[in-house]
């Protein structure tokens, strides 16, 4: 696929559509398209990605981290043309210190870590945690608007992120 050399890759792993909500926010005001990494990961495509230098991952906060299988994912495939990489992560709460490890993996791929968004979206964690209703959802969804227009004007800026409150 040829792109833009200034186009910005946005890459974006989503179990319940949080990621996705923001990853196509994002998506809009850059604007550039999302590549759906699960469906790269169900079908194990490695295939070398051209990008532009920027690349942001939208992903879900699994154990206080990236998913593994994001992680992973990211270790195998080759960027051809990414310089710098931003991580949006949602969560229900926090992303504990998941940014440990996403400067880690940006420091693996030898790329500039631009730094770690905590988005706060509906816990979806069934296991451990209640789901809100869908009018709490929607209010957590609302006042998670300003933290993604954030994320995207320091995007834009080419600025690093603050780190996670």
């Amino acid at each position: 696929m040829a792109r833009k050399e200034d186009a910005v890759m946005i890459l974006c792993f989503s179990g319940t559509g949080n990621s996705r909500y923001i990853a196509r926010r994002i998506a809009q005001a850059l604007p550039d398209e999302v590549v759906d990494l699960n469906a790269k990961i169900k079908a194990g495509d490695h295939a070398k990605m051209q990008t532009g230098p920027d690349v942001i991952v939208a992903a879900p906060t699994y154990a206080w981290r990236v998913p593994r299988v994001v992680s992973e994912w990211l270790f195998k495939t080759e960027l051809a043309g990414a310089e710098r990489i931003w991580f949006v992560m949602d969560c229900g709460g926090e992303i504990g210190n998941a940014a440990k490890y996403n400067r880690r993996l940006a420091t693996q791929k030898h790329l500039r870590y631009m730094g770690t968004a905590q988005i706060v979206m509906p816990e979806n964690y069934i296991a451990m945690f209640g789901v809100p209703d869908a009018e709490k959802a929607g209010e957590i969804v609302e006042k998670a608007k300003p933290d993604i227009d954030d994320a995207i004007a320091r995007i834009k800026a080419g600025q690093l992120f603050s780190a996670p409150r």
